[in-house]
């Protein structure tokens, strides 16, 4: 009879150290393949009809979720795109309108088109902006990632469930769980938290810069409307730049950058604080405690909710995101309009 030192080698040997590229998918039959020579009991259970059926109906849901991310973020893009195009234009029927005088007659046809061309992003950014709230893209978005989450932890549970009380067995399906689940979400959080983390100072960074840039036009045309009246209308270029900063922390906002860099840096420390119990539970387990692998796994169950959760209450941030959106685009429109009416009452 083994010992068990060896049965937890053995154990770790059968299921191997994993790679971070691929383990995140949720794939029973190519494992059970792959474990079918070393680990009969664990391919069997991988076939079984739950555990097939829940990692179908995690594919579907993943699948969903990844359509409902791509449209609304894409959606998302276009819109604050066209918001920043709005109140650019906005910007620049300002500029125009001070400089008839140099422009001389192609001053109408410029004023003109620029009057086009913002009732056309305003209408644009309308349309997208009511694509989101009518189509509750983010709540669709939230919601299918999180049932999808939902059934990627009951696809592990279920494969706890089917093993045996041998203690080998055990051993495996907490080798499984470990490799397919505790490292690859090690993994995923801290991947994407650098990566939302980075995305948080670009977009701090640039933002400060676009600040800094429209400061400097407003102190530079009201430096020269005292020589030259006309030219306070360079400050129009300060509102674009302006205009560019909102734009940055807007969809950085949306993205929830530093929330979501700050939320999976936490789920990161506390399932790698976890695997400090690694060893513990091996020897529990590989001495007869059959309950052991339930325990070890319960409390990265309950972090892993508490933070689909979290992102569940990170939908309620993005509406409002979008409302700020919404309110930036009727601010422009109002420019765009007045500085269009005010001109064509001068006229």
């Amino acid at each position: 009879m083994s010992n068990p030192q060896e049965l937890i080698d053995a154990a770790y040997d059968v299921i191997g150290e994993g790679n971070s590229e691929t383990d995140w998918e949720i794939v029973p039959t190519e494992h059970a393949e792959l474990f079918a020579d070393q680990a009969g009991s664990l391919s069997r259970n991988l076939r079984g009809s739950r555990p097939k059926g829940l990692a179908q109906m995690y594919e579907e849901l993943n699948e969903k979720a990844i359509k409902a991310r791509d449209n609304f973020k894409r959606t998302v893009s276009r819109t604050d795109t066209a918001v920043f195009c709005t109140a650019t234009l906005a910007a620049l029927l300002l500029v125009a309108g001070g400089l008839q005088q140099p422009l001389g007659k192609a001053g109408p046809w410029v004023i003109g088109a620029i009057g086009i061309l913002g009732v056309i992003a305003g209408g644009l950014a309308t349309m997208w902006l009511n694509q989101i709230k009518g189509g509750d893209l983010a709540k669709k978005w939230s919601g299918a990632r999180a049932r999808a989450e939902a059934k990627r932890l009951a696809y592990f549970k279920s494969i706890m469930e089917g093993a045996s009380d041998e203690p080998l067995e055990q051993l495996i399906v907490f080798e499984y769980t470990r490799r397919f689940l505790l490292d690859n979400q090690i993994d995923y959080f801290r991947d994407r938290g650098d990566r939302h983390l980075n995305a948080a100072d670009i977009a701090l960074k640039t933002s400060t810069q676009a600040v800094f840039v429209a400061s400097i036009f407003t102190a530079v045309a009201g430096l020269l409307a005292i020589l030259v009246p006309q030219l306070v209308v360079i400050a129009g270029l300060g509102v674009i730049a302006s205009a560019y900063a909102t734009l940055t922390m807007s969809r950085s906002t949306v993205n929830q950058d530093q929330k979501n860099a700050d939320r999976y840096s936490v789920a990161e420390e506390q399932l790698k604080e976890r695997k400090f119990d690694l060893d513990t539970y091996r020897e529990m387990i590989a001495s007869g405690d059959k309950g052991a692998v339930q325990e070890f796994f319960e409390p990265i169950f309950v972090a892993l909710e508490a933070d689909h959760k979290g992102f569940l209450n990170d939908a309620e941030q993005r509406e409002l995101a979008i409302g700020a959106m919404e309110k930036r685009l009727d601010t422009a429109k109002a420019a765009l309009n007045k500085k269009a009416t005010g001109k064509s009452d001068s006229r």
